[in-house]
């Protein structure tokens, strides 16, 4: 059985999945890195996708990908787009019961296909 989501769950649920990552990313800089500031993530909205960024002091980076009709989450192919093409592109979805967190792996980053 498949549900349809509407554009407000979707969007809560993108806005918690990026809350999520950040905390994490956080608790991996304190862990391992203690002498670093964790990067931010940053939100650039597009027409078909959200685009999430790791903003860091001397660079910024394409974390991923968030499709808005659906939540599914992509790895970046490149800063402007991201990787739809194979089976395994998509990683995971904001909207599924660990809120796109089995997507991540434990330092916040997205999982390689497996």
């Amino acid at each position: 059985m498949e549900f349809t989501r509407s554009r407000a769950e979707i969007e809560y649920a993108f806005e918690t999945f990026k809350d999520m990552v950040q905390k994490k990313i956080n608790q991996h800089y304190a862990d391992s890195y203690a002498n670093l500031t964790a990067p931010s993530l940053v939100t650039i909205p597009g027409r078909k996708y959200w685009k999430i960024v790791m903003v860091d002091t001397n660079q910024t980076f394409v974390h991923s990908f968030t499709r808005k009709e659906d939540g599914a989450i992509f790895k970046p192919a490149s800063f402007k787009a991201p990787n739809t093409k194979g089976a395994s592109a998509i990683r995971g979805h904001v909207c599924d019961g660990s809120n796109g967190m089995n997507a991540t792996t434990y330092s916040g980053s997205i999982r390689y296909a497996s």
